[in-house]
């Protein structure tokens, strides 16, 4: 299982209304409607922030929104990445309300679970 976290910001001059509602309207059908989606993407979960001043003596991250990506492989990954619905309408999607240059992605492929169960292998044989 890899998982992909993308930090998101707007794009200059978008409100963060603007940018929430074209992300979830807009963007998450988007990649719903990719063919086959199911093959390459088993989870994809946005997380819109909400404006506020962090935690005490932690300062507020500064994004305007993360998303959780969940593929079974890394083949599965670039392969879905390689794809030309991929490239032609995701890509120039997210320029329409991504700040790019702010864009950041982490990949992982192992999580240590400290309280409560490990859901990884349930997504995977389709349990949940």
């Amino acid at each position: 299982m890899i998982i992909t976290l993308g930090f998101y910001k707007r794009k200059p001059g978008l409100t963060l209304e603007q940018f929430q509602t074209h992300w979830r309207d807009v963007h998450g059908p988007l990649i719903a409607g990719i063919p086959g989606v199911e093959k390459y993407l088993k989870r994809y979960v946005q997380h819109h922030m909400v404006p506020s001043q962090g935690w005490p003596g932690v300062g507020p991250l500064d994004y305007d929104g993360f998303s959780e990506s969940w593929f079974p492989s890394l083949d599965a990954r670039k392969e879905l990445h390689a794809m030309p619905y991929f490239q032609n309408e995701m890509i120039e999607d997210e320029r329409q309300f991504l700040d790019m240059d702010a864009t950041r992605v982490l990949m992982f492929d192992n999580q240590v679970v400290q309280i409560g169960k490990d859901y990884a292998g349930d997504w995977m044989e389709g349990r949940l």
